[in-house]
């Protein structure tokens, strides 16, 4: 079984409209939905199609909520051998075949996290930067050349390959882990409100785990992105720069994969 955590914000037209990011009904999979921000209309339509939602604890990051919605599979149906856990942004749109192919991809590779090809558009022309290198010291001084706080991956070179390639970090927006990895990594640092958390754990997993995140060229979804953080003088601009600078210390200081706080770890 492939159990999916969605975090709604605000996102329920988005995700009744998508059908749950085009999941709904899928007999791979079983969503578990948290609204952060209470919904009775999301709350009815999840009801109506039996999707696990909760809108207990509000006001929670991200990674703190996706940490909460794994500790509810764990003390209610709980993992079963060969389940994934995955965890995907409320704007994905994804086709069941592509959700199967990724899970069974996973599995015969023995691949602890993973992720897949993500586009901007609905024609699937335009790369989402959703696989990129680690963020450093220099990142500051490089960034009037590549434009981000961490360069990007070369995704046109990629993108004729059927194999997976390894990669540094990808994007939170859909990410996929065995459980028993995710449980060593402690989940997602909670000390991340919003943005950087899937850096970090990325970073844990390959210095700590000797586990790389495997890219699949091959399978692809639809990321229609916000990028908030882009205004300078918004919250998402404040939580992307305290986060940046905040993985940069940990990066240097972290001596174990899991965060001290963690509250998924047995």
């Amino acid at each position: 079984m492939n159990h999916i955590a969605i975090i709604s914000h605000g996102h329920e037209d988005l995700l009744i409209s998508s059908k749950l990011g085009g999941l709904l009904g899928a007999a791979s999979c079983r969503i578990w939905l948290k609204d952060n921000r209470p919904s009775a209309a999301l709350k009815a339509y999840c009801a109506e199609h039996g999707v696990f939602y909760t809108d207990a604890s509000p006001g929670l990051g991200f990674g703190e909520n996706n940490n909460f919605l794994f500790r509810q599979i764990e003390q209610g149906s709980g993992f079963a051998a060969n389940d994934l856990f995955i965890v995907m942004n409320p704007d994905i749109t994804i086709s069941e075949e592509t959700l199967l192919a990724f899970a069974e991809k996973m599995q015969s590779s023995a691949h602890a996290i993973a992720t897949l090809n993500l586009f901007r558009d609905q024609a699937m022309q335009v790369p989402d930067t959703n696989i990129r290198h680690f963020p450093g010291v220099l990142s500051i001084i490089k960034m009037p050349v590549v434009n981000s706080f961490s360069e990007t991956y070369d995704k046109e070179k990629l993108a004729a390959s059927l194999n997976d390639i390894e990669v540094e970090w990808a994007s939170g927006a859909f990410l996929g882990f065995t459980p028993e990895h995710y449980r060593k990594l402690g989940g997602f640092d909670p000390a991340y409100f919003m943005y950087f958390e899937d850096v970090d754990i990325c970073y844990r997993s390959r210095r700590f785990l000797q586990q790389n995140v495997h890219f699949y060229p091959h399978l692809k979804a639809i990321h229609l992105a916000a990028h908030k953080n882009r205004k300078l003088f918004s919250q998402h601009a404040k939580w992307f720069f305290q986060s940046f600078f905040q993985f940069l210390l940990r990066r240097y200081l972290r001596s174990t994969p899991a965060h001290p706080s963690s509250k998924v770890r047995k």
